[in-house]
């Protein structure tokens, strides 16, 4: 459990290099318990407007909306970029569009992990 954290910590902490601007105040959010959940569509929205492409995207927003912003963020995600999207486990009745589109797009390789109840996906664009 602690090897996974510490990983999507300095993860998180990488993606929020895609928008330097953010980055000190996304940093002292993330170390917020619970404080970065509110956060989480901003940063996508400050993120979207960037130029170029991803390297790594980390999800946790509106469970309903998981599809919409994979279908944003997908054609930005550069080959072998990875998209990682939280509570797909616990959540999942709030995301079947998701974890459709996740484990039936051939141009997606997809594995789901359960360090705790909540699972996390792990997308990587393969084509």
């Amino acid at each position: 459990m602690a090897r996974f954290v510490r990983l999507v910590t300095l993860a998180f902490a990488l993606a929020l290099l895609v928008v330097p601007a953010y980055a000190e105040q996304g940093a002292t959010r993330a170390r917020e318990i619970g404080g970065a959940h509110g956060d989480s569509a901003i940063w996508i929205g400050r993120g979207l407007r960037q130029t170029g492409e991803f390297d790594f995207v980390f999800l946790d927003a509106w469970k309903r909306d998981y599809k919409t912003f994979l279908d944003m963020v997908f054609p930005r995600l550069r080959l072998r970029g990875l998209f990682l999207a939280h509570n797909v486990v616990n959540k999942q009745s709030e995301m079947t569009d998701f974890l459709t589109a996740i484990r039936t797009d051939p141009r997606m390789f997809s594995s789901i992990v359960t360090p705790s109840g909540e699972g996390v996906s792990i997308t990587m664009k393969a084509r």
